[in-house]
């Protein structure tokens, strides 16, 4: 998804002066979200999608819902601080180098295992008191150190240290420039600027060239204006040269060269508006050029972007635009493009975010800056040429091209008739309503007290009409049906019909008439003022159908309804308080509320696209309703829309498939292709895992493919999200934790679910997602969680515990054995015995 969104600032009195600025969605610590600190120092996205912050106040990690702080200490980690990180780039296997320069501290964190290991300086000579540093990486992937009024150091990753091992040799008491370094990777040189000139470092021939030592005569280093104290350095991907600098002697402040490949043309027309910046003191710092070749320039008090539509640098100021819509700085610190486009700025007032995309004008707001008077737009009509028409109480009818370019129209050039009020003269900028009448091109305007203007653009003439079937009531609406008939509803709740150059009242309802809506089958739809919903037959003008608030069963949420459109051949759809869908057919009434996922109750305008989406105005904003999944999308400043609830009077489909809503003082205008996602959205990760209100490290749970968990660890907080931040809001999630849930659940919007004193046993985890086209990520996120049984249910004690318990039973049974046969040998020898004395008597007895 490719978004460009821009605020114009459009005076319909002091001609169209195009003050374009893209539209910033802030994340600050009064968000509730857990930023830790205003001050945003540093920006990285890893591999996974995820966007690491440095603040003030440490490290954070930000998913697209919440910003986790990491200063957990673990066994066998340092202690990571919680001081102001400057720089977060990427190590190896994963990890982070950390640059808390403030505090001369650097490190590496492991987001694996959530450790952190210091890295120390090994320099031979003492650093300066007053010393800055700048950590940055070459393209083989080695990390050095600037260290200003020092050099360079170079990581050496065995003994994990910065040492004194400087591979690009300077001339003797040349210093290098805090941030003048580029890898030049295509050349594999390393270009370093200098307080005395510019130093090329040949990879190839592992020389460093010089104004005094040019072997290969470089135009660049012979050039002897671009020598003098150079601060920056950058080569884009047309390999022009970007080189900045600070002369000694002179108030002109930091010259901005951009030079060809060689370094001997320079390219003036390529920086036009780059000095366009504040008054007093600015310093250009640094440059990032997005994958489509974007590129942005910034640092204290200056961000710049290049404009390719207008060819020139576009300068985003601090603090201006309408409603506090722009962005608020007075540092920028890093410009960074994540993998969907987006671009994500590090500043001293918060961390911002835009769907730049690829500078195109998708999405439009304009603010109307009138000092004189307010700007109300009532209607809105396109005409063949494709000039705008804007129809605005109080001021008439006003013209722009189709680059909102101020243009002259002559609805006012012939004055109204002579022996009018002064009221009715009046009235005649009191518009409400337009319509072209496509069989003379004649242009209708309704106004107050029943006055109408018709003017012929062609001619250049304009008729001045007070029609009695008006009675004096303000005309609210003119539309045409299919046979050229004119229709007007008006204030007084007149229903009047045009043709055959005459005026013929229709119906009289008695109450406002907000909107005439004309359906596929010619039937005439009201929208009114507490008197609900009418369908009018066009021929004989009886009433056909009527919906209000107690038609029992098939009642309206609301009596009194803004704005109508038709959905399908059998569904009309009528904006009274929430979405009213009256199916024409069946005669039946179906509701969608804020509890269906409307951002407000309150519906003001609504638009088809020519992909049958319905666009919706309510007092909270712009949404989408998507008729084939019944789902509710809302627009905000995150999309590049930031006026949507202040356009709520009129709106328009162009005919190249823009919607435009407008009311007062605004007016937003969108391609709706820009909000379809054709591609399915990323996979589901599993973002953290908390036990006892304790995030845990999820990679290292998961090192043997499972999450182990103790006993009485059986309640715990899954955390997830698809790493998209283009779509973050944008995804409806399903889970289900197998062994519990029997069926798959919808996820609510705080992304994350609780499992609580879960049994003994196997669970598995699984989770996918939707975006607002119903297309699903492409495959299911799965876990497996294993709760292990208390000691004494364990297999092992069990196991033990039965073969003791058998042992015991042996035991037992080896004494019962003994015994009986102790107890048998005993009897034995009591018969044994006992036979001996018998056998004795008996002897004696026969001796006797």
């Amino acid at each position: 998804m490719r978004i460009a969104p821009f605020i114009i600032l459009l005076s319909f009195f002091c001609g169209a002066s195009l003050a374009q600025s893209f539209t910033f969605n802030r994340f600050t610590t009064d968000d509730g979200i857990g930023l830790s600190s205003n001050v945003v120092s540093s920006i990285y996205q890893d591999e996974k999608g995820f966007i690491w912050v440095g603040t003030a106040n440490g490290l954070q990690r930000f998913d697209g819902r919440k910003f986790i702080q990491f200063n957990t200490i673990r066994p066998g980690s340092d202690i990571m601080p919680d001081a102001r990180l400057f720089q977060v780039l990427p190590a190896d296997s994963g990890r982070l180098f950390l640059a808390f320069t403030s505090i001369r501290e650097f490190g590496i964190f492991d987001p694996s295992n959530f450790t952190y290991k210091k890295i120390p300086l090994k320099t031979r000579n003492e650093i300066p008191a007053r010393a800055e540093f700048f950590a940055w990486k070459d393209s083989y992937g080695q990390l050095y150190l600037n260290i200003l009024r020092y050099g360079i150091l170079q990581f050496n990753k065995k003994e994990h240290s910065f040492i004194d091992n400087n591979p690009f040799p300077l001339p003797g008491g040349w210093k290098i420039t805090l941030f003048g370094v580029h890898d030049d990777y295509l050349k594999k040189q390393v270009w370093i600027c200098t307080d005395s000139g510019l130093c090329i470092y040949d990879s190839p021939t592992k020389q460093v060239w010089n104004r005094n030592n040019n072997p290969r005569d470089l135009a660049i280093l012979k050039n002897e204006k671009v020598q003098e104290k150079l601060s920056e350095i950058f080569i884009d991907r047309q390999r022009r040269i970007w080189i900045f600098g600070w002369p000694e002697g002179t108030e002109a402040g930091q010259y901005k060269y951009c030079m060809d490949s060689t370094g001997s043309k320079y390219l003036q027309s390529d920086t036009i508006g780059l000095n366009t910046g504040p008054l007093g003191y600015t310093a250009y710092s640094h440059f990032y050029e997005t994958k489509n070749a974007n590129l942005w320039i910034y640092g204290m008090g200056v961000l710049f972007n290049y404009n390719k539509s207008l060819q020139h640098f576009q300068f985003h100021k601090s603090g201006t635009g309408s409603d506090n819509i722009n962005i608020n700085y007075e540092e920028v610190y890093q410009v960074m493009e994540d993998k969907d486009g987006g671009i994500w700025i590090a500043t001293d007032q918060g961390l911002y975010f835009t769907s730049l995309g690829n500078n195109t004008y998708s999405i439009i707001n304009l603010v109307f800056d009138n000092k004189k008077s307010s700007t109300y737009i009532t209607d809105i009509l396109e005409m063949p040429d494709g000039d705008l028409w804007f129809s605005c109480w109080g001021i008439g009818v006003k013209t722009v091209d189709k680059d909102f370019q101020k243009k002259d129209n002559y609805v006012y050039v012939q004055p109204p008739p002579a022996n009018w009020s002064p009221t009715a003269k009046n009235d005649i900028r009191n518009t409400w309503c337009m319509c072209r009448q496509s069989a003379t091109g004649d242009v209708w305007v309704g106004c107050n007290d029943g006055i109408l203007l018709v003017h012929n653009p062609g001619k250049k003439t304009t008729r001045y009409l007070l029609p009695a079937e008006f009675n004096n009531s303000t005309i609210k609406y003119i539309t045409q049906d299919s046979m050229g008939q004119l229709w007007f509803g008006t204030q007084g709740g007149r229903l009047i019909k045009y043709s055959d150059n005459k005026f013929e009242v229709v119906t009289d309802i008695g109450s406002t008439i907000y909107k005439v809506f004309i359906d596929k089958q010619g039937w005439i739809w009201l929208s009114t003022h507490e008197k609900g919903f009418y369908a009018i037959d066009p021929l004989n003008g009886k009433m056909i159908q009527r919906y209000t608030v107690n038609s029992g069963s098939n009642s309206l949420y609301s009596n009194t309804g803004n704005d109508i459109e038709q959905l399908n051949d059998s569904i009309i759809v009528l904006g009274a308080g929430v979405l009213n869908f009256i199916n024409k057919k069946s005669q039946t009434v179906g509701l969608v509320t804020y509890a269906d996922g409307l951002p407000s109750n309150t519906i003001e305008r609504l638009r088809m696209d020519e992909s049958g989406f319905l666009w919706i105005i309510t007092s909270n904003g712009l949404c989408r309703y998507n008729p084939n999944n019944q789902r509710i999308t809302p627009y905000g400043r995150k999309d590049g829309i930031v006026l949507g609830e202040r356009t709520n009077a009129a709106d328009l489909k162009l005919s190249n498939g823009y919607i435009m809503f407008a009311g007062s003082n605004a007016m937003i205008m969108f391609h709706p292709s820009v909000y379809s996602i054709n591609q399915p959205p990323p996979t589901v990760t599993i973002t953290d895992f908390k036990i006892f209100n304790q995030f845990q490290p999820i990679d290292s749970l998961l090192q043997n493919g499972e999450i182990k968990l103790k006993n009485n660890q059986n309640s715990f907080s899954i955390f997830f999200a698809s790493l998209s931040y283009m779509q973050r809001d944008r995804l409806t999630y399903y889970y289900k934790m197998e062994g519990v849930d029997k069926d798959w659940i919808k996820a609510d919007k705080s992304s994350y679910v609780n499992y609580s004193l879960l049994p003994e046993g196997k669970y598995t985890f699984k989770i996918y997602c939707e975006n607002i086209e119903g297309q699903r990520s492409k495959t299911v996120t799965s876990v497996k969680i294993l709760i292990t049984p208390s000691f004494w249910r364990s297999r092992w004690f069990v196991s033990t515990l039965l073969f003791l318990i058998a042992l015991i039973i042996y035991a037992i049974h080896k004494m019962r054995v003994q015994k009986l046969m102790a107890v048998e040998k005993l009897r034995n020898r009591v018969a044994r015995d006992l036979h001996d004395d018998m056998g004795s008597t008996l002897s004696t007895i026969n001796i006797l």
